[in-house]
């Protein structure tokens, strides 16, 4: 693939070439001229023909110069393509126009809808105020997981963008709601749990199999891909996610919701691992089984407070019919974290558990079944409603 780098007197060619993790440009394998890292720390900026909103080039910011490079659309197209969610880009209004005002505001972030401009294909975007507190760090630590991450039950990143004032991330549109939402409205039977369990279960091993912790599991952070499947679900917010191996680094900031929080999260003597987020999916299952939250209190300050003297009882496990589940759930709630039971352990347990309602393997049914285990009434309408 080739570009043009335009200079006062002449014109210079250069190759590209795209490699596993930079874009290397030169006028050949052993003349490069110019290495741009595939990774956030890297700005690119677009130009687009204002007629007919064609690209016409790509920018580097080159020894604290901004270089563009020209090239055909296809070849323009084919970098892009190789760059999103990789980089960071400026303006995103190029690409994509908001339809609709924010869906949601959390503590440091608000969600709206976008389209792409070029069609009707529809986005979420995830923006953070830059003026917010550790913005910054929230933003690389959802960028940098998300990167990494590739998993079937994981929201999938579109691209990167900043502006003077906030941080952009465009993520793939889940528009069945999430498990709170659905849990608001909704009866679970026991097949309906062990499929969303199942799903919740792969992502988290998935996550910690490539040392991430995400330390912010809850009903919330839970959508389903379209309303009224199960089969789907999808893991999102990993603004509090980060590298098993840095966690130290960030022990001032506090991640986790009141209600969903490993006691281990409430005493900074005590080391954070993985095992966070088992805890969270325990409070997960059993709030699906019994429709109570394992966590309660009047307000924020009084669930905190029992949240950090939590313990796990008999009386709490007998709410749960199935022993199996009791088995199960007393493991994820597990006080201390070296004996609390891990993603992939959970998983071994889910399979060997002899549910009356399968025939079969778990993971055959989740696969190859797509179709809704139930349609679930229209929690989207009611929730609007309010």
């Amino acid at each position: 693939m080739y570009c043009i780098r335009e200079h006062l007197l002449f014109d210079r060619s250069y190759i590209i070439y795209l490699k596993q993790d930079s874009i290397d440009i030169g006028e050949s394998t052993q003349k490069i001229k110019y290495v741009i890292p595939m990774n956030s720390q890297t700005m690119i900026d677009w130009k687009v023909n204002e007629e007919n909103q064609k690209l016409v080039a790509f920018a580097i910011f080159w020894n604290g110069q901004e270089r563009y490079f020209y090239a055909d659309e296809n070849v323009l197209l084919r970098v892009k393509e190789y760059m999103d969610g990789k980089v960071i880009y400026y303006n995103m209004d190029l690409f994509f126009e908001a339809i609709k005002k924010p869906e949601s505001k959390q503590q440091s972030s608000k969600i709206q809808l976008i389209k792409r401009i070029d069609h009707e294909q529809i986005f979420a975007l995830k923006e953070m105020k830059k003026l917010k507190k550790n913005s910054q760090q929230l933003f690389q630590n959802e960028v940098e997981s998300l990167r990494q991450l590739k998993h079937k039950n994981i929201v999938k990143l579109i691209q990167i963008f900043e502006s003077d004032s906030t941080y952009q991330i465009v993520l793939q549109y889940l528009r069945g709601g999430s498990l709170s939402q659905c849990l608001k409205y909704c009866k679970l039977n026991s097949q309906e749990v062990i499929i969303i369990l199942h799903q919740i279960l792969e992502g988290i091993n998935h996550i910690h199999k490539n040392g991430f912790v995400h330390r912010d599991i809850k009903p919330e952070n839970i959508l389903f891909y379209d309303l009224g499947q199960f089969s789907q679900l999808y893991i999102i917010d990993f603004a509090s996610a980060g590298k098993l191996q840095e966690l130290d680094k960030d022990k001032d900031m506090k991640f986790g919701t009141p209600g969903y929080m490993a006691p281990e999260l409430f005493d900074n003597s005590q080391k954070v691992s993985e095992k966070v987020d088992i805890f969270a999916c325990g409070a997960i299952l059993y709030q699906m089984l019994t429709g109570l939250k394992l966590i309660i209190g009047s307000n924020q300050k009084e669930i905190m407070e029992n949240n950090k003297n939590f313990t796990v009882t008999t009386q709490i496990l007998q709410k749960i019919k199935s022993n199996d589940y009791q088995n199960l759930i007393a493991q994820m709630l597990e006080e201390n974290p070296q004996n609390r039971i891990s993603a992939s352990e959970a998983l071994n347990y889910l399979n060997l558990m002899k549910i009356q309602t399968f025939t079969g393997s778990l993971s055959i049914q989740i696969h190859h079944n797509q179709e809704p285990v139930q349609k679930l009434p229209n929690f989207k309408k009611l929730i609007n409603k309010q």
